[in-house]
């Protein structure tokens, strides 16, 4: 009798045993856990744009899928793909003062690429993943493989002069934003409204303003019309030599002169989104304006801290502007210079990339 209860209790153990296996593999192979994790999404599926594969005029099925989201009034759209860890920390900072600033209806698209220096920036930013996962209008668009190994992963130029970054785009109207400035809430107008859509509806490029260009601005924060840069492209190949604002900016004005109707915007109307243009005509009661750019350097340092204080967004991008030792009634003059990188040896901003 006892023979017989061993020999079913080994039995019983030999099933579970084998139970255990079969469950262990089965979930083993529904979610795989290799070293490079290529099988598992970087983001959330539901709001994961697809790669258009193709490049012809016909729509492929992923075309078609993304033509379907195509219900925005807008789209703010970035870059991810190479940049130094310090600027990288900004990014979940940069794209929630894009997220505030923008209504529901418009979208927040951020291109990237799943491996390399663009995957690293987007690892040490879960903020970023967290806004991913939670925000419908938050797109993460993954560029397709073959047009990483075309273009390589350093020259940023060389993907807003492509074909593929303009079609994916899921607005006609088109806001470009990077991490070197943010929109300030203060500012009298804001896309929340009307107010900069009626300034900014008729053109199809402007940026802030440029002490290089006499029009068109500077396209790290631009409003442009996503048509008019793919006739620019289709119609005036790019050389792979200028900045790509210069070229899109000559490109409509050589299509101008050629029959076309494209509205650039002269220095002058520029300083309508961007800028300070006259520190000597400055009043407060102005607020600060739409964008900023940079870190106002060229303002003296009381129209400067006023034109901060209007606009603490841009604080929370450049670390210098808010280090410990500039803060409060007695600040540490030495530790808040040495905290400002422009004001270093030229040999160390070159080493550290100001």
């Amino acid at each position: 009798m006892i023979k017989v209860s061993i020999s079913v209790l080994l039995f019983l153990v030999f099933i579970i045993s084998i139970q255990w296996i079969v469950i262990s593999c089965i979930v083993a192979y529904s979610h795989p856990q290799g070293g490079g994790g290529h099988n598992i999404p970087l983001f959330n599926n539901h709001h994961y744009v697809p790669m258009v594969k193709t490049m012809d005029t016909g729509l492929s099925s992923t075309q078609r899928q993304l033509s379907s989201t195509e219900n925005y009034e807008g789209v703010a759209v970035t870059l991810m793909i190479n940049a130094p860890k310090w600027f990288q920390r900004r990014y979940t900072t940069m794209v929630q003062n894009i997220l505030d600033n923008t209504p529901s209806t418009w979208a927040v698209q951020i291109f990237y690429v799943p491996e390399g220096q663009s995957k690293f920036g987007l690892d040490i930013n879960p903020g970023l993943l967290r806004l991913n996962s939670t925000i419908d209008r938050l797109i993460m668009t993954q560029i397709p493989d073959d047009l990483v190994k075309k273009l390589g992963m350093k020259v940023k130029k060389f993907y807003w002069t492509s074909e593929f970054l303009w079609k994916s785009m899921v607005a006609e109207s088109v806001f470009v934003f990077s991490g070197n400035g943010a929109i300030c809430s203060n500012s009298r107008i804001t896309l929340l409204d009307d107010s900069a859509l009626k300034v900014l509806q008729d053109f199809d490029y402007i940026g802030t303003p440029s002490r290089s260009r006499s029009e068109g601005g500077d396209g790290a924060f631009s409003f442009r019309k996503r048509s008019a840069m793919l006739s620019a492209i289709r119609t005036v190949p790019y050389n792979s030599d200028a900045a790509e604002d210069y070229y899109f900016i000559q490109a409509l004005k050589s299509m101008n002169r050629n029959g076309g109707t494209y509205k650039v915007a002269t220095k002058e109307e520029t300083w309508l989104i961007g800028g300070i243009k006259n520190i000597n005509e400055f009043k407060e009661d102005d607020g600060p304006p739409f964008i900023i750019s940079g870190t106002l350097a060229h303002l003296d340092n009381d129209i400067r801290n006023i034109v901060l204080e209007m606009c603490p967004e841009v604080k929370r991008l450049f670390p210098s502007l808010h280090h410990p030792g500039c803060f409060g009634a007695h600040p540490n003059a030495d530790a808040c210079a040495k905290s400002i990188c422009a004001l270093q040896d030229p040999s160390i901003r070159g080493k550290v990339g100001c």
